[in-house]
């Protein structure tokens, strides 16, 4: 059997790994890009830390690649899909050679690109996205210079706030502008209040309700221009949102949302035989709880599911949605480097389910969003996830966990 992935980045290694674990089918992977890599998410970590080689873990992937038999072309951009005759057309991007392979199975994964806004400036030296290995390796080389100073992030969300981070570490002094009233849109207000009052006290510079206008400067930017100001700006890193690609997919017969999205179900899945899609390019048809994390300076924020707003808004529930809020320590008191985590848990009042959670403090708090992921998944109510016995001991844990207290307190 012959497998073809479309895309060589986080999702696509991820289905090499799967499928090469298992199975002896030859495995083709065509990636648009110089470069196959895993691990993207990781780009600003390698951005802020000079010491970090990312030869090393470029380096890691290809030959785990080469271990695993599988055949990689990098700078090959597929074209189309034929899902009638299982054929993709690709393009060798150094050569300019177009040619037609077939699959027996298809796996895309052909991730998504940066939102760049129509502005006057944004062709400016200066202005940047970081979304593959090559960006990070420019903007090392771009921010070795002290005079690369102030930087202005387009965009308060993760990616925006990963930015913040990165640039917080080597020393810059960092603004963010945000159109929306709140920072991270997907977390409710109460704890993007306490991400911002934390971002500011490390020194970072937040604009809300302000909207991009564009670029001065001559070769390079030199000030971003918004609805309420200027301000001096040595480099504009962009993070207001991406779209999928998959615009060689037109005419294919795959369903796609109006967005572009390739519309799966749990299984990856698509409308046609033996045609599966992961990562960012998709959409499940049974949603996905949006499990995520981010650390900003000294808080370590997560969630899962939905937020009190989005559960409000979905399906009518309207007053049904409760929730819980608590503070607790992830340690006894007596013990050194106690931990208060706070726990913001969403719940429906009529059926009982568990339906999201938010958790925000200085350190442990993913553990803690990882048991709601588990216990929304398996429809679980707070007094189930409650009842939990967790294990306990006297220096690393809480006689109640923090997640405990609040499916006691909603109780």
């Amino acid at each position: 059997m012959k497998i073809i992935i479309i895309g060589g980045v986080t999702a696509g290694m991820s289905a090499v790994s799967k499928i090469t674990g298992g199975s002896r089918a030859e495995v083709v992977v065509y990636e648009k890009g110089a470069i196959c890599s895993c691990g993207t998410c990781g780009l600003p970590y390698y951005l802020a830390n000079r010491e970090a080689d990312i030869r090393q873990a470029v380096a890691a992937m290809e030959e785990t690649l080469r271990t695993s038999g599988v055949t990689a072309h990098c700078r090959h951009e597929v074209l189309s899909v034929a899902c009638d005759r299982k054929q993709v057309t690709v393009r060798n991007l150094d050569n300019g050679q177009v040619f037609d392979d077939h699959y027996d199975k298809l796996v895309i994964a052909a991730g998504s690109h940066n939102l760049i806004p129509d502005v006057p400036g944004v062709e400016k030296v200066g202005v940047q996205v970081l979304k593959t290995v090559e960006d990070v390796i420019f903007l090392r080389e771009f921010t070795k210079t002290p005079f690369v100073h102030d930087i202005t992030i387009i965009g308060g969300s993760f990616a925006g706030l990963e930015l913040a981070k990165a640039f917080l570490k080597m020393g810059r002094s960092v603004r963010i502008i945000e159109k929306e009233d709140q920072l991270l849109p997907t977390f409710d207000r109460e704890v993007s209040a306490m991400i911002q009052r934390e971002l500011e006290e490390s020194g970072v510079k937040i604009h809300l309700r302000e909207t991009l206008r564009g670029f001065t400067g001559g070769t390079f930017i030199e000030k971003t221009e918004t609805s309420r100001g200027s301000y001096d700006t040595d480099l504009a890193m962009m993070a207001v949102g991406v779209a999928p690609n998959t615009g060689c997919l037109t005419g294919s017969g795959i369903s796609m949302t109006p967005q572009g999205e390739i519309i799966i179900n749990k299984s990856m899945e698509t409308n046609v035989p033996d045609v599966y899609a992961v990562g960012d390019c998709t959409r499940s048809l049974e949603g996905s709880l949006r499990t995520s994390s981010l650390k900003m300076a000294d808080l370590e924020i997560a969630r899962t599911g939905l937020t009190e707003q989005e559960a409000k808004k979905q399906g009518g529930m309207g007053s049904r949605v409760k929730t819980a809020l608590v503070t607790a320590n992830d340690r006894p008191g007596l013990c050194p480097n106690a931990n208060q985590i706070t726990v913001k848990m969403v719940y429906d009042g009529a059926s009982g389910r568990i339906l999201g959670a938010q958790a925000w403090g200085k350190k442990n708090v993913i553990a803690r969003i990882n048991m709601f992921a588990v216990a929304i998944e398996s429809g679980m109510t707070p007094e189930q996830l409650g009842n939990v016995d967790f294990s306990y001991s006297s220096a690393a844990s809480s006689i109640w966990d923090p997640v405990q207290v609040v499916c006691h307190d909603a109780r």
